[in-house]
């Protein structure tokens, strides 16, 4: 297998799930991260496939260096994985402007514009895929993840433009939707707003990090969901949406039968706003 991937946030998680799995496939990977001293481990167990590079989501001088070490190193990027991103509890009331635009940047803007980077060779070559990691959150809101689950929802959008601009050139999308995963993704990396409104001190337990202690008892295994992001990249009948997990499963479900109940009650109603027949 010689598939050249770039993968972001391949420090830990599922990232880094990814990044080994598609390792063990023989592929070439550009693994990344802020910090690229983390990413030794695969680079020590993988030395003659694996690329350590820096990249910061909020770096967008550090994005361009990095596409751009993998083409002068490969000539080609066939796989793009933005799995890079962090979470943010907060109420809507009691989100920090300055906190939802940095995560806006790294949930949506950055993972677009590293789309757009790798766009052109992926044209030139009439092939390649996009996998863009999302989160169950953006299939519905859930309670102080206001902006997270908008930030995600903004990513499927987009990508589901992408996917019908880009199908006729030979590239793929997909997209990834896991539960929850036994990762750091609860502690160090998930940002919460300073201000706390009294009036939403009833629900602090549900939502508020400094209410909550994270078990490390979820049920996504990192590793195994590697492992299915990369068997599904190389199956030509890839799906366009990817659910990792039983947790992700139940929630979406549980969401769409909920949506789609209450279009079926108000139909009658939605249907009125249009011109009668007559006009039409």
């Amino acid at each position: 297998m010689n598939q050249i991937w770039l993968v972001t946030g391949c420090s830990s998680g599922l990232g880094r799930g990814i990044a080994k799995a598609a390792l063990g496939k023989g592929c070439n990977v550009a693994v990344t991260a802020r910090n690229p001293q983390t990413l030794q481990p695969l680079v020590q167990e993988f030395p003659e496939q694996a690329l350590p590079l820096r990249l910061d989501l909020n770096d967008h001088g550090s994005m361009k260096q990095a596409v751009e070490e993998v083409y002068r190193r490969y000539g080609r990027i066939d796989v793009l994985v933005n799995n890079a991103g962090h979470g943010y509890r907060a109420a809507i009331e009691e989100s920090q402007p300055d906190q939802v635009a940095e995560l806006f940047e790294t949930n949506f803007f950055a993972p677009l514009e590293l789309v757009k980077l790798v766009l052109p060779g992926m044209r030139a070559e009439k092939k390649g895929m996009i996998v863009n990691v999302t989160s169950i959150g953006a299939v519905r809101g859930a309670m102080g993840n206001g902006y997270y689950s908008a930030a995600k929802g903004a990513l499927e959008s987009a990508t589901e433009a992408l996917a019908k601009e880009t199908r006729h050139l030979g590239i793929r999308t997909m997209l990834v939707e896991p539960g929850a995963f036994r990762t750091g993704f609860y502690d160090q990396r998930l940002q919460a707003s300073s201000q706390n409104i009294s009036d939403y001190d009833c629900l602090a337990r549900q939502y508020r990090k400094d209410c909550a202690v994270n078990a490390h008892n979820q049920l996504g295994d990192p590793e195994k969901g590697g492992e299915v992001v990369v068997e599904m990249v190389l199956r030509k009948d890839a799906p366009f949406r990817l659910m990792l997990g039983s947790d992700a499963v139940k929630a979406a479900v549980d969401a769409l039968e909920s949506r789609l109940s209450e279009i079926h009650a108000w139909e009658r109603v939605s249907r009125q706003t249009d011109f009668a027949k007559s006009q039409q």
